[in-house]
């Protein structure tokens, strides 16, 4: 039906905002004024709520409203054992089936993020360096996976680009990357992948544990936090570089 076409659409452009920062956690969002946003009825808007709140973006409340979900350590660290876990072993089975055009694609991708300083342009550039790679396993339901994660996780690495700054080695890493990949050598790619999730990983975990109050607050409700309000499990001592100090 339309209305699911437009549910659909709804959906992606509070995500992409949502991810990029665009929509602070804790932010209420009412299904009236998303309706007249986009000029629509509240059918297809409850629906796209629907979609969010399922991918833990969004806290649906009993008033017609929604609120956006804080970020947490709790979640943070969830998000990144996973995609440690996952994105190496896609990167392994790929690399074999990687072709020339893909590493022209991730040259391009490298070029545009070493000279972009925006942030959505960024994250695109940095998603699609990755896909290159994973896309080529040939694993549907992995690749699914990977997305999920990848988008899930851009909120965060929008706060290690926008506020915690100290990017550097992100393009270091990208290089190295690319170089086992061009060189068909599929376990270095892949330990490259995870040890490139592991410092960004530590690097926004840091920030956060020394910085509680970027997640949103104490009242922000958060992805781990929904249905009751637990105290946060104690989180684990980063393995990496610790921060000492914020982008200006």
């Amino acid at each position: 039906m339309a209305y699911q076409s437009a549910a659909s659409r709804i959906a992606a452009e509070l995500r992409n905002e949502i991810l990029h920062g665009q929509i602070a956690p804790g932010s209420h969002l009412s299904q009236l004024s998303i309706a007249e946003r986009f000029g629509v009825s509240r059918i297809p808007v409850r629906d796209a709520i629907q979609l969010l709140a399922g991918e833990g973006l969004l806290h649906p409340t009993s008033k017609a409203t929604a609120i956006v979900t804080g970020m947490s350590v709790p979640e943070l660290q969830e998000l990144y054992e996973l995609r440690e876990a996952v994105e190496p072993l896609a990167t392994r089975i790929a690399v074999p089936n990687v072709g020339r055009a893909d590493i022209l694609t991730m040259r391009k991708q490298i070029a545009l993020m070493e000279s972009s300083d925006e942030a959505p342009i960024w994250l695109a550039a940095n998603a699609e360096f990755h896909a290159c790679v994973y896309k080529r396993a040939n694993r549907p339901r992995m690749i699914e996976m990977v997305e999920q994660l990848r988008r899930l996780t851009d909120r965060y690495l929008y706060m290690h680009l926008e506020v915690i700054g100290q990017t550097e080695h992100l393009h270091a890493e990208h290089a190295a990357i690319l170089n086992a990949v061009e060189s068909g050598d599929a376990v270095l790619a892949g330990t490259l992948t995870r040890e490139h999730l592991a410092t960004s990983h530590d690097f926004i975990l840091s920030y956060l544990l020394e910085n509680p109050t970027a997640t949103g607050g104490d009242d922000v409700v958060s992805f781990h936090e929904r249905g009751h309000r637990e105290p946060a499990p104690k989180a684990t001592k980063p393995r990496g570089a610790q921060m000492k100090g914020t982008k200006s």
